[in-house]
């Protein structure tokens, strides 16, 4: 069935616009890192997160109004997108991961044609990146064009890396803000010494306003054209022009001048006046009393406009606390090296990064070169010093990374970043050095973490696949030289995925984490334990014994992890099946000899697990075989080749036909008819036994359906398809669509289902058998044969294993179905014998009590035809 098609019309993308849309394009803009070069840290986060998640693509992605932008990216050629299909638009409305598993499924990306067309995304998990609370600039993304699980823990690493890259966003911006600040400074200092130019020309042209004021009636007798250019009015007394002053300096600039007059001396401040247009500027104001005959008899006034002096005091006040602050934010410490007197000054920042004590009441500290250099450590001064005089001989910059000792915590001392500037002495000598130096103790973690991450398997800290190739790349490179021996063992877990499916993913990774502590317990230092995906490990091994030691680790391997685990409340056990393939008999190159040791590895689990084998070269034909026979079975399946084929089951009371069993056949168009013994191993390893089973219960029914007679279809169920959802549901279906009555259904199961996980198994035994279905125990006593289970869930039917039907003249084997119909009389169980073949069987079976029988001597296996025409022409034979 097609999937509907949504369209989202502008009016609907618009809406998954957040309510504070303009401020969260303000905090984005102020990044000023929209459309900036690629950058190392980013690109790093982007790398480790498609290694992490094994995705085919990682994006750090930055939504501006109407486009997203990538800042990072991994296998994308594109640098961005329109916003309307973007998927990281609906990732900011939250908090939370978005997870899309399949985007085909999703009404919200269906139809989106970065899911129909290229790059065809299936599945999305994106981070939003939160400047602060409600502010979402962007994401953090992975992607893959097949759909995938995403499990909660994968989530909060993605998180995780998320605020990695908001914080490299913030360090941007601190940089960037930086760099302003100091642009901004020096502009300052360039407008101040232009301003000292125009204020010296200005000088001579006598630009400040200048006037005379009589002392009787203090009325202006003079004033320059400055003056009238600036008040417009001539003639005006003090009184009225001093009214003329900003409010806020009308009662000092009185009372400045009233003291002036008073003790008839010269008067010098600064205010505001107000200009004729109403505007307020600073002026230097300067009254000088003139005498005569020692009376005063005229007041000298000039008023130089200062306006932009004190704007640009402000401003560089300003100016210098924001560099302060950007510095102090950036943990940056100034430092200068005089090189004439071997002298470090350091200000109180870079102080307290080398440990330093500043005096109370200084900014700064001196200490000798000497002093300093014992403060670097000692494996890194040789390079900070070759850097530094690389730096004198070029009259250049230099900059360099070094530890400090940190006596707080000794074993991790700090990382600082330096940068400096060699300065002469104007005869072309260097005289000194002034730089900055930075605190990226952090950064050198987060670098660490990032490289950790990338090289190990997160769950268990053993290496990842990555450093499995280098480090097998380079051993067989040794080994091809004719340096030695070497093996590599592939290990695969037995019984992993019913305990990771049965108790969940958190008892898997439970699990996982206690075999990586038990390898790592068996295996010896020299050698490498990594872990490939799920639940495959690899170990390589170099020794002098090759083969011989490789088996001893295997069976030793094997053992260890065959032991009991708890997993808080439960215990489980499994296996492991290793293979072996020793270099450089097997192979020197890293593919070859992989694939080698997998081969072996899938002929140990073929073997019957729990088990180590050794390559040999029949292994490959082997493999092709079983590659083939199962590209031919999907086929098969596509092409409706399989059959069933049904065998009766007759009553030992009257010899009627109960029912019949339905038996899988697969005719080979070349090979023939294919033995299910062959093809039904594969189907269970490959997960084609489900489809096929839920093919196989509706075609029974139906088939069922149409008898003249009553009689049940028996149906043989794998332990693969109770492991995967959907049985229940397969069942219901193929008795509604049949109409087969429900107890007219009997599902054979066999010993080896009940252990894996009985209470899973049994609970979902109950659902089916309250519905009417039959339940019966198929192949008793072949393996695992339990009591207990028989008691713990009412079976309709046990059917006793044809080797115990075959071996039936032997007492022995009396005794024991004996004792099986003994227990299905007391549980009110049916009891059903396979394989009876001869009338000898028949009679030796009537004996034990047996009640119902099955085999050749009443019916092979028959296509449906001949079946029903048994049913319908055949008289029923009697069991007398």
């Amino acid at each position: 069935m097609d999937r509907p098609i949504l369209k989202f019309t502008p009016r609907d993308i618009a809406l998954l616009r957040p309510a504070n849309e303009a401020e969260r394009l303000a905090a984005l803009h102020d990044l000023k890192i929209l459309n900036t070069a690629p950058e190392t840290q980013f690109d790093a986060i982007c790398r480790t997160a498609q290694v992490l998640f094994g995705t085919p693509i990682a994006l750090i992605s930055l939504l501006d109004e109407d486009r997203q932008w990538f800042k990072a990216r991994c296998g994308l050629s594109d640098d961005g997108t329109s916003r309307d299909v973007a998927f990281c638009n609906h990732t900011i409305q939250a908090d939370a991961v978005l997870v899309v598993e399949d985007a085909r499924d999703d009404a919200r990306f269906s139809a989106n044609p970065l899911v129909t067309g290229k790059p065809g995304i299936r599945f999305y998990a994106g981070a939003p990146l939160i400047l602060r609370s409600g502010i979402r600039v962007g994401s953090l993304c992975i992607i893959d064009t097949e759909p995938r699980r995403f499990t909660t823990e994968q989530a909060d690493q993605l998180r995780d890396l998320a605020v990695v890259v908001t914080a490299n966003l913030r360090v941007h911006q601190d940089r960037t803000e930086h760099r302003r600040v100091a642009a901004t400074l020096a502009d300052t200092d360039g407008a101040l010494r232009d301003a000292q130019t125009r204020y010296a020309s200005l000088a001579d042209a006598l630009p400040q306003m200048v006037w005379t004021v009589s002392p009787r009636d203090r009325v202006t007798a003079y004033r320059n054209a400055s003056f009238r250019a600036y008040y417009g009015e001539a003639g005006e007394p003090v009184e009225r022009r001093l009214s003329r002053n900003h409010p806020d300096d009308v009662d000092r600039m009185s009372r400045a001048w009233e003291a002036a007059v008073l003790k008839r001396q010269a008067l010098e401040l600064e205010g505001r006046l107000r200009r004729h247009d109403g505007d307020y500027r600073w002026h230097r104001i300067v009254m000088t009393p003139l005498r005569r005959g020692g009376e005063v008899v005229e007041w000298l006034g000039t008023a130089l406009d200062i306006d932009h002096i004190i704007a640009a005091q402000n401003e560089l006040k300003e100016t210098g606390d924001l560099l302060r602050l950007a510095q102090e934010a950036a943990e940056a410490g100034i430092w200068e090296w005089d090189m004439r007197t071997d002298v470090v000054r350091l200000s109180s920042m870079s102080a307290r990064m080398h440990n330093l004590p500043v005096p109370n009441g200084q900014d700064a500290f001196e200490i000798p070169l000497a002093d300093w250099k014992a403060q670097v450590h000692p494996d890194d001064l040789p390079e900070v010093w070759t850097e530094v005089k690389r730096a004198i001989a070029d009259r250049s910059t230099y900059s360099c990374e070094f530890r400090i000792a940190n006596p707080a915590v000794p074993a991790e001392p700090r990382w600082m970043q330096s940068f400096g500037r060699m300065l002469d002495d104007g005869a072309g000598e260097p005289a000194r050095c002034v730089g900055l130096q930075i605190d990226i103790t952090d950064r050198k973690a987060s670098e660490a973490r990032i490289a950790y991450v990338a090289s190990h398997d997160d769950l268990t800290g053993l290496p990842n696949r990555t450093v499995f190739h280098a480090t097998l790349e380079r051993l067989l490179a040794e080994l091809g030289n004719g340096s030695g021996q070497g093996a590599l063992l592939c290990l695969d877990l037995d019984r992993f995925k019913s305990v990771n499916d049965t108790l969940g993913h958190h008892a898997g990774d439970g699990l996982l984490r206690v075999v990586a502590d038990r390898l790592r317990a068996t295996v010896g230092d020299d050698d490498v334990i990594a872990r490939l995906g799920g639940d495959e490990f690899a170990i390589i091994l170099r020794g002098p014994t090759g083969l011989e030691s490789a088996r001893t680790l295997a069976q030793a391997v094997i053992t260890s992890i065959g032991q009991p685990i708890h997993l808080g409340s439960q215990v489980v056990t499994i296996g492991a099946s290793v293979g072996i393939a020793v270099a450089p008999e097997h192979g020197l190159e890293v593919d070859i000899l992989h694939r080698h040791a997998d081969l072996a590895l899938y002929r140990a689990k073929a073997a019957g697990r729990n088990s180590f084998q050794v390559y040999t070269e029949g292994m490959d034909q082997a493999l092709e075989n079983r590659n083939k026979l199962e590209f031919d079975m999907h086929l098969a399946h596509r092409k409706e080749e399989f059959q069933l084929h049904y065998q009766p089951v007759v009553a030992m009371a009257d010899g009627q036909v109960r029912g019949f069993e339905a038996l899988m056949r697969w005719p080979h168009p070349t090979r023939g008819m294919v033995s299910p013994a062959e093809f039904i191993p594969i189907a269970e390893e490959t997960g084609l036994v489900v489809p096929l089973g839920a093919w196989a219960l509706e075609q029974a029914c139906s088939f069922a359906a149409s008898w003249p007679i009553e009689a049940r279809i028996a149906v043989n169920v794998s332990a693969v398809q109770f492991q995967q959802p959907g049985l229940e549901a397969a069942v219901r279906h193929a008795l509604a669509v049949s109409g087969l009555a429900a107890d007219r259904l009997e599902l054979e199961i066999t010993e080896s289902l009940m252990i894996q996980d009985s209470e899973a198994v049994v609970a979902c035994l109950h659902r089916l058998r309250s519905i009417g279905v039959r339940i019966a125990l198929d192949d008793f006593g072949t393996g695992y044969s339990s009591l207990s289970y028989l008691r713990r869930f009412p079976f309709d039917k046990i059917k006793i294993d044809r080797s115990f039907v075959r071996e039936i003249d032997d007492p022995d084997a009396q005794v024991i179905v004996r004792a099986v119909v003994s227990i299905g009389e007391r549980l009110g169980t049916a009891i059903t014998a396979e394989g009876v073949e001869t009338e000898d069987q028949l009679a030796l079976v009537r004996q034990t009590g047996c009640t119902e029988v099955q085999g050749f001597l009443f019916g092979k296996p028959m296509p449906a035809e001949q079946a029903l025409a048994f049913m319908q022409e055949q008289i029923p034979r009697k069991a007398a």
